[in-house]
């Protein structure tokens, strides 16, 4: 079985039960976090992708927000609306709207946050080597990216791991080096 399969799987269990699936996918940038959740989203119609990316406020991810636009809004049974963050113009993206039935899946880095975990149905980590995850994260953000990825990004995440330990509450860890 794929581990597309397997995840969907989990997926499948878990939103059997309930109206609403809330599913996380945490890992490390350029883990293929990403990528999984576009696959999830493409195998099933029900299915909407919040990225913790969009709760950036220019400096932090702002956790809290997330917290409280989303993830409390969408367990009341009421439909999320929240401001987007856009990488690129480095600027407010407008706003978002998720509503709370099907499968909703947070992605990011910190989506398995000790902040989230007790709440997702299904708790995925997208592991990866550091050299697979430095090349997939210059390829997309650019050469002048690396120095970035090296001495902010992936120290800043290590010591994320190391402190909340989202890998152990994981449901299944999975290898974001071989295609879904």
């Amino acid at each position: 079985m794929s581990q597309l399969a397997t995840v969907l799987d989990l997926i499948h269990s878990a939103s059997a039960r309930r109206a609403l699936t809330l599913v996380g996918i945490g890992g490390h940038g350029g883990s293929g976090k990403s990528t999984l959740a576009n696959a999830i989203e493409a195998s099933r119609p029900d299915v909407q992708v919040v990225q913790t990316d969009s709760f950036w406020n220019g400096s932090q991810f702002d956790l809290p927000r997330l917290r409280g636009e989303v993830v409390d809004v969408l367990l009341r049974g009421d439909t999320a609306t929240y401001d987007a963050w856009d990488w690129a113009s480095r600027s407010a993206a407008g706003q978002v709207m998720t509503v709370p039935t099907g499968v909703v899946v947070i992605e990011g880095v910190c989506a398995l946050h000790e902040m989230f975990r007790n709440d997702l149905d299904v708790r995925i980590w997208v592991d990866a080597p550091y050299e697979f995850r430095l090349t997939r994260g210059v390829a997309r953000d650019g050469e002048a990216s690396r120095t970035t990825w090296t001495e902010v990004w992936m120290p800043s995440e290590d010591a994320y791991v190391a402190r909340d330990n989202p890998v152990q509450c994981a449901h299944i860890v999975i290898d974001g080096a071989i295609p879904y």
